[in-house]
């Protein structure tokens, strides 16, 4: 009989249903929708439900489009809907799996409509309400998210909704995400708090860890361009330019990156050559860890959003971390367990362990080549 820790419940029509072979759930905190995948065998057994005892095979007729929650230990991880029902049998044994994601999948999947398609002078929290008003989605704002306004925006046609939104998201330094209960993220710079300590030969069962500087240039180049006015024409409204430094290295390299959006200000072009440097040094440190069961502390499950400190010599490894996706699984062989893919906080926007304003930093030294500017 598992622990009440370890019980998997996804509720469908007022039905209440525990009884699984396998369990998957994804939270992702940076990613459009989390999802989910179970897997039942036929057991010839009567299950209690509000209208009494059902056989067990009548209560799984869950169907694509079924909304659903799913709790694990007691604690809510998703709000969502069931996309994909699969049923396998052969003379010996019956099966089915079903396959859902959270509430902001249609969203996310949907192209953008509103009456004009055209957004100018609005901040980027206002075009998002205004984009997923339609789709019964919500938006939620993490930390201080840049709120210049876009002189010029236009979504482009048949643009989908989470497409579109990313990529005005990047300019203004917002790393768009969703949480698992039906609302997108717009997650800008915050400073997070550890929550508790993930230490090697105490709480890791398992630890992959990368340290990577694929993606990590020393200097980030951005070059953009705002329309001419009798004030600001030429070369200083067509050339804009500014260079960032990023990650000291023996071995010089740069990365030129155009302005996605017409820019208004030279500070705009500076803040997205910022924004570019601090996301490529993000992804010089992750790490896949799992822990056993679900639950933190054993009183609440693992967030993504949440950061940790990360304790392991052997990856060279004690520092702060964000979750960025946590995995919970249950079946047979391996039992219960939560698999965290952690990231440097950096690369989500958090401050925490990190100094921006140090010059060896990303985003630390500026170089403007058009009206100066500061930041």
């Amino acid at each position: 009989m598992p622990r009440p820790q370890e019980i998997a419940v996804l509720e469908v029509n007022g039905l209440k249903f525990d009884d699984w072979e396998t369990v998957q759930v994804w939270k992702d905190w940076a990613e459009s929708f989390s999802h989910f995948q179970f897997t039942a065998a036929e057991r010839d057994t009567l299950v209690t439900t509000a209208a009494g005892k059902v056989p067990l095979w009548q209560k799984l007729q869950f169907k694509p489009d079924d909304a659903c929650s799913i709790t694990l230990g007691g604690q809510l991880a998703i709000t969502g809907f069931i996309e994909t029902r699969q049923v396998a049998y052969d003379a010996y044994q019956h099966g089915v799996m079903l396959i859902g994601k959270s509430l902001t999948a249609n969203a996310a999947k949907s192209s953008v409509d509103t009456k004009t398609g055209n957004f100018d002078n609005k901040n980027i929290v206002q075009v998002a309400n205004e984009v997923v008003a339609p789709y019964g989605v919500g938006i939620k704002v993490v930390g201080s998210p840049d709120l210049t306004p876009f002189p010029k925006l236009q979504n482009n046609p048949g643009e989908l909704v989470w497409d579109f939104l990313e990529r005005i998201a990047r300019p203004r330094g917002v790393v768009m995400g969703s949480d698992a209960f039906g609302n997108f993220l717009l997650i800008g710079e915050h400073t997070g708090a550890v929550v508790t300590e993930l230490v090697e030969g105490v709480n890791i069962k398992s630890c992959q860890c990368t340290i990577n500087h694929e993606h990590v240039y020393s200097e980030h180049d951005v070059r953009g361009q705002h329309a001419a006015s009798d004030d600001n024409s030429g070369t200083n409204a067509s050339e804009l330019k500014c260079i960032v430094n990023g990650m000291s290295s023996r071995m010089f390299s740069k990365l030129i990156t155009p302005a996605e959006q017409p820019v208004k200000t030279q500070g705009e072009v500076c803040n997205r050559a910022k924004y570019e440097a601090i996301w490529h040094n993000g992804t010089n440190v992750t790490a896949t860890i799992t822990v056993y069961g679900w639950l933190r502390d054993n009183q609440a499950l693992w967030e993504p959003g949440d950061d940790v400190h990360v304790y392991s010599p052997m990856a060279m490894l004690d520092m702060p971390m964000k979750i960025q996706r946590a995995t919970f699984t249950q079946d047979r062989q391996s039992g219960t367990l939560t698999k965290l893919d952690v990231v440097a906080p950096w690369g989500l926007r958090d401050n925490l362990g990190w100094d921006v304003r140090h010059p060896n930093q990303p985003g630390g030294q500026v170089r403007s080549e058009a009206t100066p500017t500061s930041l």
